[in-house]
């Protein structure tokens, strides 16, 4: 499709965004459209929702009060601060175990809820302490000039929503935005692509909702099966013919 687009619609390889899951899908597109369209394959922009993510905020995220200079810390970084948080609040760590607390706050993040909402919708104690580390957590993050790995989505959906001239600048960059594996888009990637194509609505999509393999992140397969409600006029085929749009 991206081939297509470039060779018979005659639309710059700079105007369009590829968004996968995975570092080697985003390596396997890139191989193949260089050889489908040739040394204009390097204007593209393909990768992964991270990595994209990633790219925008090193260029725009002083908007939401941080530096350009952000560190992305990883798992061991994360469990890190979750242990601090638990020591400053005088709790035991072996009856709040980090890792627990870790997958409470990445299932609050997937579902772009704040640690207020979080707490709101807790029923249990542990969802109340998680709660509270979470708030705890995303200051030492923030005081750190850092970020995780959920961040990086999230707070792109912020910066568009809060930000509109920012938004504007990259509906105008990305004509044309394609997601593979739509199945696997959990609430805040599905924002965000509904941001970057609220305006000019040149959007494909390709899945399966029966391939879904991601719901331990936060995948959610109801963005596939109310894509046609979001996007009443798009036209969709079967996955009979290799795609669906």
């Amino acid at each position: 499709q991206i081939a297509w687009l470039i060779r018979e619609r005659d639309i710059a390889a700079a105007n369009i965004l590829a968004v996968t899951f995975t570092n080697k899908a985003a390596r396997e597109m890139k191989e193949r459209l260089r050889e489908l369209v040739g040394p204009e394959s390097e204007s593209l922009s393909v990768g992964t929702f991270h990595a994209v993510c990633a790219r925008i905020l090193r260029r725009e995220i002083h908007h939401l009060g941080y530096e350009h200079s952000f560190v992305i810390y990883d798992d061991a970084d994360q469990i890190g601060v979750i242990k601090r948080v638990l020591k400053d609040m005088d709790l035991d760590e072996k009856r709040n175990q980090p890792r627990a607390i870790l997958s409470a706050i990445g299932s609050a993040k997937s579902e772009l809820r704040s640690p207020d909402e979080m707490k709101r919708g807790g029923e249990t104690h542990f969802e109340d302490i998680a709660a509270r580390v979470y708030g705890r957590y995303q200051d030492l993050l923030r005081a750190n000039n850092a970020v995780d790995f959920d961040d990086l989505i999230n707070l792109t959906v912020e910066l568009f929503e809060q930000t509109p001239s920012v938004l504007s600048w990259y509906q105008r960059r990305w004509h044309y935005v394609l997601v593979d594996e739509f199945q696997d888009t959990n609430r805040p990637q599905y924002r965000l692509v509904r941001l970057l194509t609220q305006h000019h609505r040149n959007l494909l999509v390709v899945g399966d909702d029966d391939q879904s393999i991601y719901s331990w992140r936060g995948a959610d397969v109801l963005n596939i099966r109310s894509f046609e409600q979001d996007f009443p006029d798009a036209r969709v085929y079967l996955l009979e013919q290799n795609y669906r749009s």
